[in-house]
């Protein structure tokens, strides 16, 4: 009975947050996360270890929806390769430091290091803060690979995508907001892959708990990631008639609300 509860709401989360991320332009790890950390808790099918289920399962369901954002990126150009195979061997290194060292941290003490990251989006969404544009040169191949180590570790740790990171840094490097975009999701793929790969890996003998491998919890794949895919083909509807920047202040409180229930969860 529980399951079906779970994943009915797993549904609705994935239909929420798809709709949001288009909408507003951001990547859904951010919310699919703390969705499924509190689905797990409320429903109990997930007894423990619910933050490192939650982030090994969002990246699985990461897998499935960036593929899409990849492809059709690919298609139009937007992204520069040259970049991108300079900073993906750091990404791929960074996800795997990353989730083996969430294996050895309690789910608390990860509930809060989730907790803090979402506050620092959250306030980031509310301000407004931006980087600016810099024509630069391209970065050497050992910078490339350092930033992408780096935003790798957060994905691996977090079980998030990267966006809140590379896009600041490829905007920095002066490319045009389309290869931003386009060279950012470059990044999340190997990211959601290699970190659901590592989190299955970490917790195969920490869990022995109905549809789960490791702390990937595979019924939230079809679920939760079609409904997220539908949700998203929506929220880029509405997104040319809304007005994002009270919608992003409205969704930055609402980040910070769900950052101090993930601390008082605990």
């Amino acid at each position: 009975m529980y399951e079906v509860e779970a994943l009915i709401l797993m549904a609705i989360a994935g239909l929420l947050i798809g709709f949001v991320a288009a909408l507003l332009g951001i990547g859904g790890g951010m919310v699919m996360v703390p969705a499924l950390f509190f689905i797990f808790k409320l429903t109990n099918i997930i007894p423990h270890d619910q933050m490192h289920v939650a982030a090994g399962t969002s990246l699985l369901v990461m897998v499935a929806t960036s593929i899409g954002s990849v492809v059709s990126h690919a298609r139009e150009g937007n992204v520069i390769w040259q970049l991108a195979r300079r900073t993906i061997p750091g990404i791929s290194i960074g996800v795997i430091v990353g989730a083996v060292l969430a294996s050895y941290l309690p789910t608390a003490a990860l509930s809060d290091i989730f907790a803090v990251v979402l506050i620092v989006v959250a306030l980031t969404m509310i301000f407004g803060f931006k980087a600016q544009p810099a024509e630069r040169p391209r970065p050497a191949t050992s910078k490339c690979v350092a930033i992408g180590s780096v935003i790798g570790f957060k994905s691996g740790l977090l079980g998030v995508g990267g966006g809140a990171l590379s896009v600041p840094w490829l905007t920095l490097q002066g490319l045009p907001q389309r290869a931003v975009s386009g060279t950012s999701s470059t990044f999340t793929l190997p990211a959601a892959i290699i970190g659901t790969v590592a989190f299955i890996f970490t917790g195969l003998n920490e869990t022995d708990m109905p549809y789960t491998l490791g702390f990937v919890y595979w019924p939230a794949l079809p679920i939760a990631g079609c409904a997220s895919v539908f949700g998203a083909f929506v929220g880029a509807k509405f997104s040319r008639r809304a007005s994002g920047r009270m919608l992003r202040v409205l969704f930055g409180v609402l980040l910070l609300a769900v950052s101090i229930s993930m601390v008082v969860a605990e």
